[in-house]
């Protein structure tokens, strides 16, 4: 249960923050990148905790596979101990890379992000463009080359 409603929390997260504070006009608090970065602290805060708790219930397991006396219940707490172990190394890197990700949050300063001025192209060479253009319905894309007069 905390695994599904912890990855939809996780996933919604990511998308916010990689989407709103470019968006943002720097004075709703929602769209700020240190409300983001808590956010994203606490999500990765859970999943070091889940991490942890994957971890001891691995080595219970594998305790336990240990101790058993038939084969099938062997294989049963092997297959348990590898799951867990699988589970703890998973959270354990998103949860690290979830802190980072806040810090460099944390740390980045929210300026006004207007989406750059693209009416020369991409790449702009003494006065020759390369520009990308894309057709949804037609499904085809285009570079084309453009002279400066």
């Amino acid at each position: 249960m905390f695994y599904r409603i912890g990855t939809g929390l996780i996933a919604m997260a990511l998308l916010l923050s990689a989407t709103m504070p470019a968006q943002a006009a720097g004075k709703d608090f929602l769209l700020r990148s240190k409300f983001h970065g808590a956010l994203m602290l606490g999500l990765g805060g859970l999943m070091i905790k889940g991490a942890i708790d994957a971890k001891k219930e691995a080595n219970d397991a594998y305790a336990l596979y240990k101790q058993a006396g038939t084969s099938s219940s062997a294989r049963d707490l092997y297959d348990s101990s590898k799951r867990h172990d699988t589970r703890a190394a998973m959270l354990g890197v998103l949860g690290g890379v979830a802190i980072l990700y806040s810090v460099h949050l944390f740390i980045k300063e929210d300026a006004d992000l207007s989406p750059p001025k693209m009416d020369r192209g991409i790449v702009n060479i003494k006065g020759v463009a390369l520009d990308v253009k894309g057709d949804v319905f037609q499904r085809k894309m285009q570079v084309q080359l453009k002279k400066g007069f």
